[in-house]
């Protein structure tokens, strides 16, 4: 085949998204090259030990970067040693005056090196029945955040070629396409010496046909599918039972090569495939997908119900958008809304917001309503329901019941609308671990050995032994646990015990008196405001902040949407934001949010695209505070990427001028968080200008005041008008209308 060809062939496979591009596979995969070995109690201990270091090391280098930053750029002796007697290492404040950039400096680097701390390495084990002896252990170093694989054979070493294949690509509207997968992978398979290919996609494929995951069609397909890629990749044959499975030709044995076809866990899937739909062989999570206006199937859905049932896929997809309406009958009725004063505008604005995914209380908030509708439709005022709607039902005659039956009613709404289309259309969307497993043994006969199944650490170790003895490796994947209950109840009561000390050490004695308590005060937002809407997703979920902000541009609300998630955990983080803007309009400062919630570390996590100045984030709370940290703070410790936000030009970016600094008066029609603090150079506050125009007149007010006489009491003798004025201390006078003189008679 001639090279332009097959560079054509290959540029193809990956735009499509059927190919990754060629990456070291120790990049993919964090147990390559390592060799398994017998798992003991030292090992496990070792585990556990290294995952509690590598955390405390992070915790250790963000404490004494904060303690650092309070000292400021530039502390007088007194403060260091103040420093010092907290706690702070006097090696590390040597470093710190010694080096260039002092004090904020070192603080910077030791908050980079806290997001950039390794996670220990994986234990990798020899795949064999799980000691019963050896299952506390191993629950305690899961439990302290480790990662362990059960292999049964060694895995390729860590800069070895990879590609990943998204098997699902392979199979469009018009058909399987199986020419082109057997193409680019033999094309990619020529220039890969000793080459890996990683087989993800299996499940969405399998759905993409038409077929079910756990049937024995669809497990026969996902085997088919696996030795159709080994016999394009090593040189096998394809034997005539997998070709039937999938209604294809046979294919003989070619020219043997190196390669090996795995499927197993990656690591950052995003990275290299961000459009797949499954991982490995696990099978399709969620068959629905938020786009920026309206949930829809996923490709694979919509595909294999156009292949199984395509006179019913038009009306699915019709349900899926008319969801929010649905939702909205079925939990409240539209009449009894009606009954109370909801118009069809409110009703319309309420079901799209419902469909949208949106929970109950965003959906009848008044950010979806609209002051208009709540305070002349409703009678209600509108900055008493800033976030939570379940305010606005409450004052519209529905009770705690009510609300309650409709929230349980739309949580999950769109996803049970959509498994149920499907099950109505004859597919299987309940899957077991059993069917998981099954699938994955199949994929694995085919392949001859190397696929590894995924398992949480909180699914127990029931389906990786079931793994183990199907002949299949095991991936175990540990989440660090928070403190046990009593260890935040002694916190607790230190940190007032602390706070107790720190008044006493700062408050004069004096005589004991009664202090009335002084309680903070609710800033309220004006009811029009500046702020900005930041889109980015986080590990492949997608995010969306509002942000709403005082007239003097500081941050008073926010506001996080985000799709493709359980009604739950969008309901979480949406109270999650209703309590962060309460708390900042009651006064807390945002820096102590940003202190409290930066590089925390929970799922979702990884790349971050769509934002400028953040690559990569350890939590979605890690991700927005960092965003307005850098938004409001000017933190830029906090950002990766250094860009400019200039209007015209680049400004400070390409050193042609600096960046204005923005100003009270910048804030009246400026969004400070959209301007990172600073005034884009296609904008000028003209102060000097009004400045000059303000004295001009204040200027022509005084000289008009100095050149207009004092007029005396009497008229004119001559013309009656009263603008007589003195014109000599001897009562000489001059009318001002007709200039005849006189004098004042005494």
């Amino acid at each position: 085949m001639p090279d332009q060809s097959r560079d054509e062939i290959l540029i193809a496979a990956e735009s499509d998204g059927l190919l990754s591009p060629e990456i070291p596979f120790g990049i993919l995969c964090r147990a390559a090259g390592y060799i398994p070995g017998d798992m003991t109690p030292v090992a496990l201990d070792h585990l556990a030990a290294a995952a509690s270091a590598a955390s405390l090391q992070s915790v250790s280098q963000l404490a004494l970067a904060e303690m650092l930053e309070r000292l400021g750029p530039a502390p007088r002796n007194a403060d260091l040693a103040e420093g010092l007697a907290a706690g702070l290492p006097q090696d590390l404040l040597e470093e710190a005056l010694r080096l260039p950039g002092g004090i904020l400096r070192t603080a910077d680097a030791l908050r980079a090196a806290a997001v950039d701390t390794p996670a220990p390495p994986p234990a990798v084990f020899a795949a064999r029945p799980l000691d019963i002896a050896l299952e506390p252990s191993l629950l305690a170093a899961l439990k302290e955040g480790g990662e362990i694989y059960f292999l049964q054979d060694a895995l390729p070493a860590g800069d070895a070629p990879a590609r990943l294949v998204d098997l699902s690509q392979a199979v469009s509207p018009d058909g399987f396409q199986d020419g082109f997968l057997v193409s680019a992978i033999e094309t990619a398979a020529a220039g890969m010496k000793d080459g890996v290919f990683l087989l993800s996609g299996l499940g969405a494929a399998v759905m993409a046909l038409g077929l079910d995951y756990a049937s024995d069609a669809g497990i026969a397909a996902g085997a088919a599918l696996s030795a159709l890629v080994r016999s394009a990749a090593t040189g096998t044959a394809f034997s005539a039972a997998h070709s039937r499975a999938l209604n294809i030709e046979p294919r003989k044995t070619g020219s043997k090569r190196a390669c090996r076809v795995l499927i197993l866990p990656v690591s950052d899937p995003m990275l290299a495939l961000p459009d797949c739909d499954s991982d490995g062989a696990a099978p399709v999570r969620a068959v629905l997908t938020y786009g920026d206006d309206a949930p829809s199937l996923s490709r694979a859905a919509r595909i294999g119900l156009a292949s199984r049932s395509p006179e019913s896929l038009p009306l699915v997809l019709d349900r899926i958008a008319n969801s929010g309406v649905q939702d909205l009958e079925s939990s409240l009725g539209r009449e009894r809304l009606r009954d109370r004063g909801f118009t069809e505008a409110a009703l319309d604005r309420v079901s799209r917001a419902l469909g949208e995914g949106l929970p109950l209380n965003a959906a009848f908030s008044r950010w979806v309503l609209g002051d208009e509708i709540i305070s002349h439709d409703l009678k209600l005022t509108p900055e008493n329901f800033d976030a939570d709607g379940r305010g606005v039902l409450s004052a519209m005659g529905f009770s705690r019941a009510d609300i309650a039956r409709a929230e349980a009613a739309i949580d999950g709404a769109g996803e049970a609308i959509a498994a149920r289309a499907l099950v109505e259309c004859g597919f299987i969307v309940d899957i077991s671990p059993d069917d998981e497993i099954r699938f994955a043994a199949a994929c694995n006969k085919a392949l001859g050995g190397g696929v590894v199944v995924s398992v949480g650490a909180r699914a127990g170790l029931d389906m990786a032994e079931a793994a183990i003895a199907d002949g299949l490796s095991a991936h175990l994947v540990g989440h660090r646990t928070p403190p046990p209950d009593e260890v935040r109840d002694r916190m607790e009561h230190i940190l007032v015990l602390a706070e107790e000390l720190a008044e006493e050490a700062h408050t004069p004695m004096a005589s004991p008196e009664f202090v009335e308590p002084r309680f903070a005060a609710r800033t309220r937002l004006p009811d029009r405001r500046k702020g900005y809407i930041q889109k980015a997703t986080v590990g492949g979920h997608k995010v969306y902040l509002h942000t709403g902000e005082f007239d003097d541009g500081n941050l008073g609300e926010i506001f996080l949407d985000m799709h493709k998630e359980g009604a739950a955990f969008r309901s979480l983080m949406n109270n999650f934001a209703i309590a962060t803007s309460i708390g900042l309009q009651y006064g807390v400062p945002l820096e102590e949010y940003v202190d409290a919630f930066v590089f925390t570390r929970f799922e979702p996590a990884g790349q971050v695209t769509g934002n400028d100045r953040i690559t990569r984030a350890t939590s979605i709370l890690d991700y927005i505070f960092r965003e307005l940290a850098v938004s409001y703070l000017g933190r830029d410790d906090l950002a990766e990427v250094d860009v400019t936000h200039d209007g015209l030009g680049r400004g400070a970016g390409d050193a042609t001028r600096e960046p204005a600094e923005f100003t009270e008066e910048a804030a009246q029609i400026i969004s400070r968080g959209f301007s990172r603090g600073h005034l884009p150079d296609n904008i000028v506050i003209l102060d000097k200008r009004r400045a000059e125009k303000q004295a001009e007149a204040e200027l022509d007010a005084e000289t008009e005041e100095l050149e207009s006489p004092a007029y005396l009491e009497q008229g004119c003798e001559s013309c009656g008008s009263f603008t007589v004025f003195a014109i000599s201390d001897e009562g000489d006078t001059a009318c001002d209308t007709c200039g005849e003189e006189g004098r004042v008679s005494k």
